[in-house]
């Protein structure tokens, strides 16, 4: 173990943050304060730094004082209140305390008066050091066998150094993301820059107002056909996401009053996803029109070299018996035909810029396990979840676990939306090394989810990826490292 040198420890002024004194409180019951005679034991070195952070586990820490000492068989060392395994005196002036340490944990050290003492029973004054566990990874790489390559073997080459990028990251660090608000700007992400002085790896942009944009409309408010926005978040070197708040009619006689459009299900909307993909429905003519509309808009981006995270139909199966949204309301098999109907439309509008993800909600949905609702691995990349559960910025391995399973550890799993974000070493401790995490937009960048500490410190891990630490050209890093 290396040791600490005098100069960079001085003790008092010297040990900055090594607490000592010499008050009475100091001493045992039926111990003199001024026993013994001659100069007390000081401490020169110490075998761990006080207040480092990132120290390997460890089972002893060896303090090294300026002449020979003596420890009674009864000692008063201990590590946070309790009392060390064991300590004794090699090379007559190194104290050697023992205890065992794991992972990510803060270690305070104790030293009590009386216990250290020199040859004519004169005792040094208590002191103390701290010290912080490196974060131990925990995730089982065992425990995924990740597919190689895209779900659409016609991917462009964008797509396939994307997804090579992820698959190399997956379960040693996670990547930062943020959303757009609402839709087709970069706000949350200059947000989260503001608060940190760091960009998010991924930002996340969503189609929720296409019916109200070029192609389909007139509209000034948003332009998805300006793909400005877009093109300049990959310019800066990020990776760029994109959802689909699916707006249709309520009803055949809302066609073209956009003001009776919805994505949330409800009492009087008769649009659903078992009509949808009857092409005899208006409702199929309406989502072909829709898909038309988001076709160009993708083809745009992929003739400038960009790939997208695609994550439409989310949140399907819902919870509590209630599939939120119309595209779960007809249950989970005509959820399935309409996740591959917009797969293989856009395939052949010759779309070919995806990396296609499914979220979950877990495997207590209603109508049976959640993995029902899975639209087969032949149309999904990788697999995520939503949670506005979580407290504290505890882990989630439960949730974690249980993506797993549905798809048998072959596809990746992110955190596709949350409120409260888990804490990077949460993640790390306990194995839910998620491949991204998003916090949705508006109050969940604020203090009361995600303080601007907390952000502070998730991104400046080392173990969180931010647009400046991404690879400035994903194909020549794949080429790089493939195997």
């Amino acid at each position: 173990m290396k040791k600490i040198s005098l100069y960079s420890i001085i003790l008092a002024a010297s040990l900055s943050a090594v607490a000592c004194t010499d008050d009475d409180n100091d001493v045992a019951p039926g111990y003199d304060n001024n026993f013994g005679t001659g100069d007390v034991p000081s401490i020169v070195s110490m075998s761990v730094e006080n207040e480092a952070v990132g120290v390997d586990t460890i089972d002893s820490v060896i303090v090294t004082y300026d002449m020979p000492i003596y420890v009674p068989t009864v000692h008063s060392v201990k590590v946070n209140n309790t009392y060390a395994d064991s300590v004794k005196v090699q090379n007559s002036n190194e104290l050697v305390i023992y205890f065992n340490t794991v992972g990510n944990t803060s270690y305070t050290v104790t030293i009590n008066k009386p216990t250290v003492h020199n040859g004519n029973f004169a005792y040094a004054p208590s002191s103390a050091f701290s010290f912080k566990t490196k974060i131990i990874n925990t995730f089982d790489a065992s425990a995924f066998n990740i597919d190689e390559n895209l779900c659409n073997p016609d991917a462009t080459d964008e797509a396939k150094a994307l997804y090579f990028y992820l698959r190399s990251m997956y379960g040693k660090q996670t990547l930062s993301a943020t959303m757009a608000s609402p839709a087709w700007n970069t706000i949350t992400a200059d947000t989260l820059y503001t608060l940190t002085g760091k960009y998010p790896a991924i930002h996340s942009f969503d189609f929720i107002h296409l019916r109200w944009s070029r192609p389909l409309s007139n509209s000034n408010w948003i332009d998805y056909m300006n793909t400005t926005v877009v093109e300049n978040w990959v310019k800066n070197g990020g990776i760029v996401a994109a959802g689909w708040h699916w707006n249709v009619p309520k009803t055949e006689a809302d066609k073209y009053n956009l003001n009776n459009y919805a994505f949330y299900s409800s009492s009087d909307m008769t649009f659903t996803a078992k009509l949808a993909v009857r092409t005899t429905s208006w409702m199929n003519t309406q989502i072909n029109e829709d898909l038309d509309a988001l076709s160009q808009i993708l083809l745009q981006l992929q003739d400038k070299g960009i790939a997208l995270l695609w994550r439409p139909l989310h949140e399907a199966s819902g919870s509590d018996n209630n599939q939120w949204f119309w595209w779960g309301t007809s249950g989970a098999v005509q959820y399935k035909k309409l996740w591959i109907y917009m797969y293989n439309y856009l395939k052949e509008k010759g779309v070919n810029n995806l990396i296609w993800v499914w979220t979950s909600q877990g495997t207590t949905a209603p109508n049976g396990d959640d993995s029902n609702w899975y639209p087969g691995d032949e149309y999904v990349d990788i697999i995520s979840h939503d949670s506005y559960k979580i407290e504290n910025h505890e882990s989630i391995k439960e949730e974690f676990d249980k993506l797993r399973e549905i798809t048998n550890g072959k596809k990746m799993i992110a955190l596709s939306e949350c409120g409260q974000i888990p804490a990077i070493d949460n993640m790390l401790s306990n194995g839910d090394v998620w491949s991204w995490f998003m916090p949705w937009n508006g109050e969940f960048m604020t203090e009361k989810y995600n303080s601007k500490a907390f952000f502070n410190e998730m991104m400046n891990s080392e173990c969180v990826i931010t647009r400046d630490e991404l690879p400035t050209d994903l194909k020549a890093y794949m080429e790089e490292n493939k195997k």
